[in-house]
């Protein structure tokens, strides 16, 4: 003896467009879903099971689950089947077979003249099919909206990925431009890696709130589509009854989902490291274009340590030549050059070859006493 029983929405709903099934195919990890829904999942990347993840082996045609089809199908005909009987009105106990379009609202035929007198009507199939064609074209934004969120789900594992590896790699970048400089700028190198770090912790905890904040509007829209659909469901009247607040919850404003501005920002990191690096330096460093060469200097002059300065020792001066020379350390054989050299009184500073040797002039500097 055959046993009846009611096939509920749940049982005939496909995990990816949550809809009824439209050809159900069974993959080997005993999932179903639409055969549409999994040829579209599988365009979008690896060939496998969209709920568990399990890969298919490669040329995998699923086959028809027919049972599931059956059933569907049973699915349709109890829907038929319920949508057929028809409510009878309160007032007057007759079949609503009209529509009211001034006060929305089903009506029997003897409503007309008494509640509804020259008020626009027409048949409830016809006021059915509008009501649903508006509440299908509302829905089509928020299902696209669903699929963008999706499409953002599968992509948030590979961006912490992307973050990890860009921290990665900037600090190997970091680290290898301070070996030149490490033992001077260690600390410079230690509070840049720890910026990065900051920022990585900022960028994971930026991009993990915008995923959770993502879940929990792709929840609340699966929950709206969910009711919408539900409600779609339901029988002519009830749905009817019920199209106004069907239709808000169809037109609410969904914001697109955005992932922007979570990754590193190497470029301050990596950008013009050494020279953001030089420019801390000068604080701590001097310049000095001419450097002397101790090698040049005659026995009356005296070099600082770092070959910067000379003074004479007047107790040596040779009074016949009145003169004592200096060669700076670098020469150079064309082009334009400048320096800024203290002197005193009694110094001169002159440009001369080098004697006796082919070799490109050099910076010459004259010490001569002035005599009156």
């Amino acid at each position: 003896m055959a046993t009846n029983f009611t096939v509920s929405v749940d049982e005939v709903s496909c995990p990816v467009c949550r809809d009824v099934f439209n050809n159900p195919v069974i993959l080997p990890c005993s999932h179903s879903l639409c055969k549409g829904c999994l040829q579209k999942c599988w365009r979008a990347g690896f060939q496998k099971c969209p709920l568990c993840k399990r890969v298919c082996p490669a040329g995998t045609n699923p086959p028809i689950n027919l049972a599931l089809k059956n059933l569907c199908e049973r699915f349709f005909l109890e829907q038929e089947a319920g949508g057929s009987s028809e409510t009878l009105c309160s007032l007057h106990r007759e079949k609503l077979k009209l529509f009211c379009l001034v006060d929305k609202q089903p009506i029997c035929a003897d409503c007309v003249p008494h509640l509804h007198d020259s008020h626009k009507c027409c048949h409830l199939n016809v006021a059915v099919h509008d009501h649903k064609t508006k509440i299908q074209a509302a829905l089509k934004p928020l299902q696209k909206k669903m699929e963008a969120f999706c499409e953002i789900r599968a992509t948030g594992d590979q961006k912490v990925k992307q973050i990890k590896s860009q921290a990665q790699h900037t600090e190997e970048e970091i680290k290898k431009k301070f070996q030149e400089l490490h033992r001077f700028l260690y600390q410079e190198e230690t509070d840049r890696v720890t910026a990065l770090r900051v920022e990585e912790a900022k960028r994971s905890q930026i991009l993990s709130m915008k995923m959770e904040k993502t879940a929990r509007e792709m929840e609340a829209l699966s929950t709206t589509i969910t009711t919408i659909e539900q409600e779609m469901d339901k029988e002519d009247i009830l749905f009817l009854q019920n199209y106004n607040d069907t239709m808000k919850r169809a037109q609410c404003t969904v914001k697109d989902p955005d992932v922007s501005g979570v990754l590193i920002n190497v470029a301050k990191h990596l950008g013009n490291l050494q020279f953001q690096v030089w420019e801390k330096m000068l604080s701590m460093v001097q310049y000095t274009p001419v450097i002397l060469d101790p090698n040049t200097a005659c026995s009356a002059l005296i070099l600082s340590e770092d070959l910067t300065s000379v003074q004479n020792i007047k107790d040596h001066m040779d009074i016949g030549h009145g003169c004592y020379s200096l060669l700076g350390s670098r020469g150079f054989s064309s082009g334009k050059h400048q320096w800024d050299v203290e002197v005193n009184k009694d110094a001169i500073v002159d440009i001369a070859p080098e004697p006796l040797t082919i070799m490109p002039a050099r910076v010459k500097v004259m010490v001569q006493k002035n005599v009156q």
